[in-house]
């Protein structure tokens, strides 16, 4: 039985929803209906949990239901945690037209890293498998926002080194003044070794965690982009392809190899990479990396672990399907499915709970 998870959640203004009320047992649960209810919306609602702009990634002003724009929306996240019930309240709200998201547990404001001490969300859908493989960004992000739930502290580095490079972008255009250049270069340095010192921890941790629990559910090998490099060679590397970028006033880009924000890692199976891999085999794999990756930081700090699937039942069998919950279960994570109406498992997976949105 779940001791920590989400028991609730209460939507105003949000999407095609002028109010809804949701509530949650101790089963997994299907989000069903037909097409166009707002099954999607419900998990994206709940993907808010983890920093950024939901699953959809899509612009604040689209999320207000578009008839109550000035009233703003709000998500009213319950949840039980160490034995206490909590609500965390998510406000969009309109401030001299600009769109504002702010994050209030028990009614006191917090940051958005303060979300990663207490959950670690993975989403899947047709939609994701395509973007995290055909696009690099999307799939740097993802790697990222993994490797920040293995240490929150990362989120705030990445935040920092990025800020600190559209800077140094704006001065190439603005002024020959290399002073300002060696300033933020001085900033940077010490930013992008604590990245990567988090980076390597996680490589080597995660590498030890394969080896003591061997996958069972669809093998796969893990490439890190940094892996033939030690961290003082890859931070001495660093400065190099900083100087080559000073020198060339902004005109030779940061080598992505040493760029500490695009280093990540790179998904296999049997040495043959993700994009080219079948649709079913790429599918397995992400799923199969994402419930190891839960697994391994679960197992390091007992946060509130949640899976969001969307639509993903076209060509996944009911022996996978099964496998997942089953994984789910065993590990305590909460998982959240959706489907459409045509689709029923209720009496062929256990411990699942439909609920029918209308």
């Amino acid at each position: 039985m779940l001791t920590s998870k989400l028991t609730g959640i209460k939507l105003f203004n949000y999407r095609n929803f002028k109010q809804k009320n949701l509530f949650f047992s101790e089963k997994h649960s299907l989000l069903k209906g037909k097409n166009a209810v707002g099954k999607t919306s419900i998990l994206e609602a709940i993907s808010f949990l983890s920093p950024g702009n939901g699953f959809k990634k899509d612009l604040l002003e689209n999320i207000i239901n578009h008839n109550s724009i000035k009233e703003g929306a709000s998500i009213n996240l319950f949840f039980h945690d160490e034995g206490v019930d909590q609500n965390l309240k998510i406000i969009f709200q309109s401030i001299e037209l600009k769109l504002y998201k702010n994050y209030f547990l028990n009614d006191k404001k917090i940051s958005q890293q303060e979300l990663m001490k207490i959950f670690q969300l993975f989403w899947f859908s047709e939609l994701d498998k395509v973007y995290f493989i055909k696009d690099k960004q999307y799939q740097r992000n993802s790697c990222n926002r993994i490797m920040c739930y293995f240490d929150s502290e990362l989120f705030k580095l990445l935040n920092h080194y990025a800020k600190l490079r559209r800077e140094k972008k704006k001065i190439f255009f603005s002024t020959q003044d290399r002073s300002w250049l060696e300033s933020i270069d001085k900033q940077l340095f010490p930013i992008v070794k604590s990245i990567m010192n988090i980076k390597y921890d996680f490589m080597n941790q995660f590498n030890l965690f394969i080896l003591e629990y061997p996958n069972s559910f669809f093998i796969y090998q893990l490439n890190y982009d940094f892996n033939n490099l030690a961290i003082d060679d890859f931070l001495t590397k660093f400065k190099l392809e900083m100087n080559k970028e000073n020198e060339s006033k902004g005109e030779v880009p940061l080598n992505s190899l040493y760029d500490p924000a695009k280093s990540v890692f790179s998904l296999f199976h049997e040495n043959i990479p993700l994009n080219q891999l079948s649709s079913a085999q790429s599918k397995l794999l992400i799923l199969s990396f994402f419930l190891d990756i839960a697994t391994f930081l679960k197992l390091r700090k007992n946060k509130i672990t949640i899976f969001l699937i969307d639509e993903i039942f076209d060509n996944f069998d009911m022996i996978n399907l099964q496998k997942v919950i089953e994984h789910c279960a065993k590990n305590n994570f909460q998982s959240f499915f959706s489907s459409t109406d045509n689709f029923t498992i209720k009496d062929e997976i256990k411990d699942i709970e439909v609920i029918d949105i209308i």
